[in-house]
């Protein structure tokens, strides 16, 4: 049975790699990295110097001033111009349609002793660095006021003005020879970032080629490619053989983004930060992830006759998929609680959570990588299992889509 899995395995590969969609997928990533880190750069370069000139309503008669100082003070891009003004509100929002102005800001009477009755008026929403300005400098001079009517003394406020910055850090290491090795600052990239973008090339990967698998099967039944094919191997045989040519044109890809990343990595000192655990379990897990939903995908190819009948049973095979990306974030802050243990060992979603806490110190306890390792490769072998029975008997048949209680019928089928 293998040798002839093999074979078709074989030719799956050939195929796949040479296919236009796998040279894309393999210049896709220099291509977004280099695109991403050009495009910062000429975002950088094209900062928008375009003054914002906005109207100033003071009725309190305390804020004007200070926001005319502060704006003359600023020195970041885009500068700030504000205008005092006494229009009714009505004329000014025509100045703002008309672009003379950006915005107006309405300031009460009792804001400066409470704070409150400050409006800002713009016909950019989304824009919100402005609004933000005004706010840290109204709060300012409203902290000022309070010190002066209480009588506070400049070195006074100065004490009052210290904050507290605090630095996180490891723990304390004790060597075997007793030595006490000092705690390490931490790093967020190399404790954050990298299992983070760990997960999303591993999920990225795997989207890339599990869904493949559908359309793969689906157009061979379509055009009767797959009753020719079982005349010389068994469905199984062909089913094994094509799930194995797409995990190597998988693991190639891998082999080529965790390589090139390794060099970015490299150029930026963060190479030595990156856990070899994540290293070492990345193609297994991999491997787990792709046999799984490849399995998954490649049933539901076998057994519908058309494309359109294949989005119905999609969207609960997506839904599996999705699980893990629906949770990360609470997996990720707090990696060894209850919830993120209990997620990261249900199978579907173990190659991408137990890579994810992998990464993120301290890293999960043994037994608990050692049992989600067990549990995903039974759950695996049990996928490869139940889909090689429905593609037996879904590759050949025609007809009216099978529901999902049919589905199941045909896996217990002898």
């Amino acid at each position: 049975m293998w040798r002839k899995a093999w074979r078709v395995a074989g030719a799956e590969f050939s195929n796949l790699v040479r296919t236009k969609a796998f040279i894309i997928s393999i210049v896709l990533m220099p291509v977004l990295m280099g695109g991403a880190i050009g495009l910062q750069i000429l975002l950088e370069e094209r900062v928008d110097t375009k003054v914002r000139r906005f109207a100033v309503i003071d009725k309190s008669g305390a804020f004007a001033a200070v926001i005319e100082q502060a704006a003359a003070a600023r020195k970041e891009n885009p500068p700030f111009a504000p205008e005092r003004s006494d229009s009714d509100v009505a004329a000014l929002s025509s100045r703002v349609r008309d672009g003379d102005l950006f915005a107006y800001l309405v300031i009460g009477e009792d804001a400066l002793e409470t704070g409150q009755g400050v409006t800002y008026h713009s016909d950019s929403p989304t824009y919100m660095d402005l609004s933000r300005w005004l706010g840290g400098v109204m709060t300012h001079r409203i902290q000022e006021h309070a010190r002066e009517s209480l009588g506070i003394s400049v070195e006074d406020r100065r004490k009052l003005n210290v904050r507290a910055r605090v630095q996180a850090y490891g723990l304390t290491t004790v060597t075997e020879t007793g030595e006490v090795k000092a705690a390490e600052k931490i790093d967020k990239i190399a404790t954050f970032v990298i299992p983070v973008a760990a997960m999303w090339l591993l999920f990225m990967l795997v989207m890339m080629a599990a869904p493949m698998q559908l359309n793969i099967v689906l157009e061979e039944k379509m055009q009767r490619i797959s009753e020719v094919l079982v005349s010389s191997v068994s469905a199984f045989e062909l089913f094994l053989g094509k799930l194995l040519g797409t995990v190597f044109a998988s693991w190639l890809l891998s082999v080529l983004y965790i390589g090139g990343l390794s060099v970015v990595a490299q150029r930026f000192g963060y190479l030595d930060k990156i856990p070899v655990s994540l290293f070492v379990l990345f193609l297994p897990f991999q491997l787990m992830a792709l046999l799984i939903f490849g399995s998954i995908f490649s049933a539901i190819g076998a057994a519908c006759s058309e494309i359109r009948d294949a989005q119905s049973l999609m969207m609960p095979a997506m839904l599996i998929v999705m699980l893990p990306m629906f949770v990360w974030m609470q997996v990720v802050k707090e990696p060894n609680s209850t919830f993120s243990t209990v997620v990261s060992l249900i199978p579907p979603a173990t190659p991408f959570l137990m890579m994810l806490r992998v990464g993120v110190p301290p890293g999960p306890p043994l037994w608990e990588l050692v049992l989600g390792v067990v549990g995903a490769t039974a759950f695996t072998l049990f996928c490869v299992w139940a889909a090689g029975k429905v593609f037996r008997i879904g590759v050949l048949s025609q007809g009216q889509t099978p529901s999902i209680r049919k589905l199941i019928g045909w896996v217990f089928s002898k």
